[in-house]
C-alpha cells in the first residue's frame, strides 16, 4: 500500500459540512482521515440511518427540479432543449414530496420532513432515477457538461452532475454503515488518497467520490501507526 502523506490543510471543521450526520464509526473516520485530503476537500455525506434515506430521496427530487428551472431559465439556449428540460420537469412532478420543496436548503438532513408514505418514496425513488438518466442527455446535449471530463469536471459543472447522480434505493445505501463518505473536491486526487487510506471503494459520481471503508478498523490502525 502506498505511503501515507498528512496534509494537514484542513482542520475538521472545514473538512465536514455542516449538514453531515455521524454515528461512531462515521465520528472515528472522520477525526482519522480530514489530515490526509487537501483544502477545498469537503465532506459532504456521511452517515444516513433509514429516514435519512428517504429524505435524501426528496433532496435529490427537489435538486434535480432546481436544476431544471435553472436551465429553462437561460436565455441563449434553445427552444427544443428547454421543451426536453419540460418533460423531464413534468414527469418528475408526477410524484412530488408533501411538501414539496425545501429538502435542498435544509441546514441539516431531515430538517424538511415529507407526509408521504414509504410506498411512494420508493416509488419516487424509481422515477428519480429515470428523471436523473433523462437530465444527463438534455445537460449533454445543450453543452452544459462534457462527459470527457466527467470524471474531474470544472467546479462550474458539479452542480449540473449532482443533479443526475445516482441515488441508492433506501435500506441499501452504504451510508447506513457509517464506514461510507461522500467527499467532494478534486476528484482524481481525493481518489488517489482515499486508497492508500485503505479505502475499498472509491467511486468517481463527477459531483463527489464515494468513499467505502469496510474495513475501516484497519483503517484507523494504519493511521495511528503512522503517526
Amino acid at each position: 500500500m502506498a505511503t501515507l502523506s498528512r496534509l494537514s490543510e484542513n482542520t475538521r471543521a472545514s473538512f465536514v459540512a455542516a449538514p453531515v450526520r455521524e454515528h461512531a464509526i462515521t465520528t472515528q473516520l472522520l477525526d482519522a482521515v480530514f489530515p490526509f485530503f487537501p483544502k477545498g476537500s469537503k465532506c459532504i455525506a456521511g452517515y444516513l440511518d433509514d429516514g435519512d434515506q428517504y429524505w435524501k430521496i426528496n433532496y435529490h427530487w427537489d435538486y434535480l427540479l432546481t436544476r431544471i428551472e435553472k436551465l429553462r431559465g437561460i436565455p441563449e439556449l434553445d427552444a427544443d432543449i428547454k421543451s426536453l428540460a419540460l418533460a423531464v420537469q413534468t414527469r418528475l412532478l408526477s410524484n412530488p414530496p408533501a411538501p414539496p420543496r425545501g429538502y435542498a436548503k435544509d441546514a441539516r438532513v431531515g430538517d424538511t420532513k415529507d407526509k408521504s408514505s414509504a410506498e411512494a418514496i420508493e416509488q419516487r425513488h424509481a422515477l428519480l432515477a429515470v428523471c436523473k438518466r433523462d437530465f444527463e442527455h438534455v445537460i449533454v446535449k445543450a453543452g452544459l457538461v462534457d462527459r470527457s471530463t466527467q470524471l474531474n469536471p470544472a467546479a462550474r459543472d458539479k452542480p449540473w452532475w449532482l443533479a443526475v447522480a445516482a441515488v441508492a434505493r433506501p435500506g441499501r445505501s452504504t451510508h447506513g454503515t457509517g464506514y461510507a463518505l461522500d467527499i467532494a473536491g478534486n476528484n482524481t486526487r481525493i481518489s488517489e488518497i482515499a486508497t492508500p487510506l485503505g479505502a475499498t471503494l472509491a467511486f468517481n459520481e463527477a459531483s463527489h467520490v464515494h468513499v467505502e471503508f469496510k474495513n475501516w478498523q484497519a483503517t484507523l490502525l494504519r493511521i495511528r501507526s503512522h503517526t
